[in-house]
């Protein structure tokens, strides 16, 4: 079954959910008016993180991603990850694909799936060994403008103090103790 990621339980990142510059939702938008959307976000995470048999150490994680909302609830998707470590600059594969809103799918870390709902497009992603992450997309309509902005929540199991995930860069598994936004920016154009 799918988990269900309702907020930012156990997360380290609450603070981020409710800023300053959040957007109203964009109340009365669908996601059949967002359709040719193209989106562009960049968020980044410091974690501490550890691999197995080494200590613990910290990352500085930025994905960049782009979105194309395409007609009959299709999402046009890329992923890129780079990681800054202590041991240098690492940009990891681009990942592309395209998914059905609302219908979830297999990744190599867990069950993943697009949703929308009050004007915010969702991203969630569950890990095997429990947890998940959130990319949550709020829009707002002003007139001709349209806007958005994007954050990510990571959340761990209760009673858990990590969240294991394999490497978006190399697929290793690793350990994440903490983890908290850094920056986020979102884009979109028609």
């Amino acid at each position: 079954a799918m988990l269900a990621l309702a907020g930012p339980a156990h997360s380290e990142a609450a603070t981020g959910e409710n800023t300053p510059n959040q957007l109203a939702p964009g109340q009365g938008l669908t996601f059949s008016d967002l359709e040719a959307a193209k989106i562009q976000i960049k968020l980044v995470t410091e974690m501490l993180v550890q691999r197995e048999g080494s200590p613990q150490f910290p990352i500085t994680n930025q994905a960049d991603w782009n979105i194309t909302v395409e007609s009959g609830a299709k999402i046009g998707w890329s992923f890129q990850p780079t990681v800054h470590s202590p041991r240098g600059d690492r940009v990891g594969q681009k990942f592309a694909s395209t998914a059905t809103l609302d219908k979830p799918w297999y990744t190599p870390n867990g069950e993943a799936i697009w949703q929308f709902t009050e004007g915010t497009l969702i991203f969630v992603r569950s890990f095997k060994n429990g947890g998940a992450m959130r990319m949550s997309i709020g829009f707002k309509q002003d007139g001709p403008n349209l806007t958005c902005i994007a954050n990510l929540v990571f959340a761990r199991e209760r009673d858990k103090n990590s969240l294991t995930m394999n490497s978006a860069i190399d697929g290793v598994p690793f350990t994440a103790f903490s983890w908290k936004p850094v920056s986020s920016s979102c884009d979109v154009s028609r």
